[in-house]
C-alpha cells in the first residue's frame, strides 16, 4: 500500500508542478494584459489632456480629439447649478473661445483606473493652468472618464468633471505632491 501511495505522489507532484508553473504563468499574462490595456487606456486620456492643453491662440487639434472618443461621446461639466451636457461639437464651440483667449494647460496629478471587460472608468485628478504649463492655477477637480474598448481601441464615451473647493478637496491619493 505505501509503494502504490509512493507512485501516486511520484505521479501527482510533477503534473501539480506543472499545473502551478502554467497557472504562475497565466497569472503573468493575465497582469501582462491588464497592463497593457491600462497603459492603452491612459494613452486615450493622456490624448485628451493634450488636445485641450496648450498657449494663448494655439489651435487645438479638435479632429485628434474626436479620433480618441466615440461619435456619440458626451462631455459634461458638473456645477453648483447641475450639469450641462455637450457632444463634441458643443464642448468645441463653447470650449474653444477660452482656451485660444487665455491659452490653457491640463494635467492629470493622479488616476485610478478599473477596468471590466470593454468597459473602463477613470478618476482622474487634474490641475488646470492659465497662460503656460507653469502659469497660476486656475482650477483643479475630477474627471471622471468613462472608456469602451472597439475595434480601434479604447475610445472616450464620457467625460464628467466637477472643479474641487474648500468643500469639496481632491483626495489626498489624487492630489498633485507638492515639491519639496
Amino acid at each position: 500500500m505505501r509503494k502504490l501511495a509512493l507512485a501516486i505522489s511520484l505521479a501527482v507532484a510533477p503534473a501539480c508542478a506543472a499545473h502551478a508553473h502554467h497557472h504562475e504563468g497565466t497569472e503573468a499574462m493575465a497582469k501582462d494584459g491588464v497592463i497593457a490595456e491600462e497603459a492603452a487606456v491612459q494613452a486615450a486620456i493622456d490624448g485628451i489632456y493634450d488636445v485641450i492643453s496648450g498657449p494663448v491662440g494655439a489651435p487645438r487639434d479638435w479632429d485628434r480629439m474626436r479620433s480618441l472618443m466615440t461619435e456619440d461621446a458626451r462631455l459634461t461639466p458638473i456645477g453648483p447649478n447641475g450639469h450641462r451636457s455637450h457632444d463634441i461639437d458643443g464642448y468645441i464651440e463653447r470650449s474653444e473661445p477660452f482656451l485660444l483667449e487665455q491659452g490653457f494647460f491640463e494635467v492629470e496629478t493622479g488616476n485610478r483606473i478599473e477596468i471590466y471587460g470593454n468597459l473602463a472608468q477613470v478618476w482622474s485628478a487634474y490641475e488646470g493652468r492659465t497662460g503656460s504649463a507653469d502659469g497660476p492655477l486656475l482650477v483643479s477637480g475630477i474627471n471622471s472618464f468613462q472608456l469602451v474598448k472597439t475595434d480601434d481601441g479604447w475610445k472616450v464615451f464620457s467625460i464628467l468633471w466637477q472643479a474641487a473647493n474648500d468643500e469639496l478637496p481632491v483626495p489626498a491619493d489624487l492630489a498633485a505632491k507638492e515639491a519639496n
